[in-house]
């Protein structure tokens, strides 16, 4: 008895997929059965359906679904199937045919081993037939794989040179099996840092990534991050993403407008003793200057220079330290 065809290669997107268990060289065969077990993760078994082995001289059958369970354990579904030729018969059938045909709908990518268990061949009068061999078969499912960037937001909008700032960067795997693969952010076209990570399908995950600014130019800088393809993917448009600009300045230069003056020294004051690390929700550590937000002050924490979630005396000390100082 054995899964015909032995190998089976499907895409995630068909409807269905049907193989065959079959037999060769039978002699006096009147009734079978069997179990199939598959991965219950990438298969659904449908129906069964009897093959034409017991009936192709003529005789009618009784045949039995006794089972079509996709839990049958944790890992595993179950299939079990038996046939029997009714009436009288003086002889069973000899050489090849299909004992059944089972359909399964693919769930995920991946390889489902289809492996055959329980075999049991009897003859006209009862008895049970040995030796039987079996040869299991498998279906690949060949899934989509669809990995995106969905967003880079960085901490702050200006950053002293030669200091830290972090970037939170939203990446997903929008497919239908688990993917391995690199984010890679940049400042401009600049590598800052790659993390690898392993993501379920249809699950999002938030990294967080820092860049130390030393041996960057004072300037502007367009942050982005790139998810590198993975094989097999081939909508890759969303594996890329630019969110935002972000300035390296002088230190003390808080909101970028290239000198270190009273406006400075007064946002990093009026921010002074707030702290993310122990109230993320504290307004005054995003927004320093307005207790409402606007559209005109900075909302990053850009006075946060030493970049360890808290203004400090650290911070206005820095700030102080460089007050006067312009292009």
């Amino acid at each position: 008895m054995y899964v015909d065809p032995s190998w089976t290669e499907v895409q995630f997107n068909e409807t269905a997929v049907t193989i065959n268990v079959s037999i060769t060289q039978a002699l006096n065969v009147s009734g079978w059965e069997f179990s199939l077990y598959y991965v219950k993760s990438i298969l659904h078994s449908v129906t069964a359906t009897e093959g034409n082995f017991l009936t192709k001289g003529g005789a009618s059958t009784w045949f039995w679904p006794e089972e079509l369970n996709d839990n049958y354990n944790s890992t595993h579904g179950r299939v079990v199937l038996a046939c029997i030729q009714l009436g009288t018969i003086t002889n069973g059938e000899d050489g090849s045919g299909t004992l059944a045909a089972i359909t399964f709908q693919p769930l995920a990518g991946g390889n489902s081993t289809l492996h055959l268990s329980g075999l049991d061949l009897i003859d006209p009068i009862g008895n049970k037939i040995r030796p039987i061999i079996s040869s299991d078969g498998t279906i690949r499912v060949i899934g989509t794989v669809d990995i995106a960037v969905t967003g880079v937001t960085p901490s702050k909008t200006v950053v002293g040179q030669g200091y830290s700032m972090n970037m939170t960067v939203t990446v997903g795997n929008q497919g239908d099996q688990p993917a391995t693969f690199n984010v890679t952010v940049y400042a401009n076209t600049t590598a800052i840092q790659t993390e690898t990570l392993t993501l379920t399908s249809q699950s999002f995950t938030t990294l967080t990534f820092t860049w130390n600014t030393s041996g960057f130019a004072y300037g502007n800088y367009t942050v982005s991050a790139y998810a590198w393809p993975v094989q097999g993917e081939t909508s890759t448009g969303d594996n890329t993403l630019s969110d935002g600009t972000v300035i390296i300045s002088h230190l003390g230069d808080i909101n970028g407008d290239g000198k270190c003056d009273i406006q400075d020294l007064a946002r990093v004051s009026a921010a002074f003793g707030s702290r993310r690390v122990n109230d993320p929700n504290d307004p005054r550590y995003g927004q320093y200057w307005h207790t409402v937000t606007c559209s005109t002050c900075p909302h990053t924490p850009n006075a946060d220079i030493t970049n360890d979630a808290k203004i400090d005396i650290q911070d206005l000390a820095r700030t102080s330290a460089n007050f006067g100082w312009h292009e």
